[in-house]
């Protein structure tokens, strides 16, 4: 049996339950930087969702990744509390 391919409404609602939650992102910058950041799901979107990181010393940066980031793997998530925590598709 095949395994369900998974869909960007299936991204976004995986998405909607981490609102609010402390999570670490992991996102390729370009072809060869990767960056880690740990923030919050502030909000969610029909398009996108943003994370609040506040980093030592420098004013809160708010980021926006489209759900299609996450389903193409170019964004990773993993709740900070929970090991098991990270989805991937």
């Amino acid at each position: 049996m095949q395994k369900q391919k998974a869909t960007i409404m299936d991204v976004k609602r995986e998405v909607e339950n981490y609102r609010g939650k402390r999570v670490k992102l992991e996102a390729h910058k370009s072809k060869k930087k990767l960056y880690q950041k740990e923030g919050v799901i502030e909000g969610t979107y029909p398009s996108i969702f943003t994370v609040s990181v506040k980093e030592d010393k420098r004013p809160t940066q708010r980021l926006s990744f489209s759900y299609s980031d996450v389903l193409t793997k170019s964004v990773k998530i993993a709740l900070v509390d929970e090991v098991e925590g990270a989805f991937s598709y």
